[in-house]
């Protein structure tokens, strides 16, 4: 992996570089090397979590990503080739975009019900979005990078205790977020990523606060007993209006987006990986995707040491 954004690597004039960086607060991101694909990352990720785990305990395996090696197999065959997980294991990808972190938690959840309670499952959130940017597209170029997170789920009385989630969709914003020329769709424009900035602006701030409020509602909860809200890092400007419009404090609305960008349905569990040692036991915390398609959700979890 490497990290960019720099004038100099991105072609930009400096003065617009500096716009772009005061709106964003994007100033890197990691970057997936030559010939490093979404299933490198994805395999790296889930062996360094199982390393002093069996692998036979591994009953389901999801992989959430938009940016498959190939559109045929699966990325979750592959890595679940290069583990050696049981023939027995479940095997999934999905495809929700900055929403997969809470959407994958809710599929291997429910998943869970139907095999042995002593079988954990994993969920693998990785995109190399890199290879979709145009060069041409300054505002993309800048914010979208490259990575992979594993989670286990398990039974065991350790981590982060499964509390609720809720997911929503509105496909009428289907053409807010398109990778053109991405798969088996003609296009007559070029390929990779148009992005309406404006309308997913607009989604994040009309949808977000009445998902966040309904989750308080539905767990007897307010703002104030959430110790974290862990935000998909979208951008800064994005994460300040929301703060703004639920009342949250700059405490409990941390950010890496600096230094990360927009690692898709990475950057959930990725913050959430970084605010694990500030939590003490029976914290609450609460995630929240949004972004493609259009999608969004709000999981809540217990920290219990």
């Amino acid at each position: 992996m490497t990290e960019q954004n720099d004038a100099s690597t991105l072609g930009v004039p400096d003065a617009n570089y500096d716009r772009i960086v005061r709106k964003t607060g994007v100033r890197s991101r990691p970057v997936a090397g030559p010939g490093q694909y979404t299933s490198d990352l994805a395999f790296a990720a889930a062996k360094g979590l199982l390393a002093a785990r069996p692998h036979t305990e591994v009953g389901a395996l999801v992989v959430c990503t938009q940016t498959p090696d190939h559109l045929i197999p699966g990325v979750s065959s592959r890595v679940h080739g290069l583990l050696e997980l049981p023939n027995d294991c479940f095997v999934l990808d999905i495809n929700q975009g900055c929403s997969g972190f809470v959407l994958g938690a809710q599929t291997l959840v429910a998943l869970q019900k139907s095999f042995p309670t002593e079988k954990s499952a994993i969920l693998i959130n990785a995109d190399t979005y890199s290879r979709l940017l145009r060069p041409d597209d300054v505002t993309t170029r800048v914010l979208f990078g490259d990575a992979a997170t594993a989670a286990e789920f398990s039974t065991r009385p350790e981590g982060l205790r499964f509390l609720y989630c809720h997911s929503f969709a509105d496909g009428s914003g289907y053409d807010a977020f398109v990778a053109h020329g991405s798969a088996l769709r003609s296009s007559d424009q070029p390929s990779g990523i148009y992005m309406d900035g404006t309308a997913i602006f607009n989604f994040a701030l009309r949808e977000i606060p009445d998902a966040v409020r309904l989750a308080l509602s539905d767990n007897g909860l307010d703002v104030g007993q959430i110790r974290k809200f862990i935000f998909h890092q979208a951008n800064s400007f994005v994460t300040a209006q929301l703060v703004k419009k639920l009342g949250l404090s700059n405490e409990q609305v941390p950010e890496n987006c600096a230094y990360m960008g927009n690692t898709v349905s990475a950057s959930v569990p990725i913050l959430l990986a970084e605010q694990l040692p500030l939590l003490q036991p029976g914290d609450i915390v609460m995630t929240v995707g949004f972004g493609v398609g259009l999608s969004w959700g709000v999981a809540l979890f217990e920290y219990v040491g």
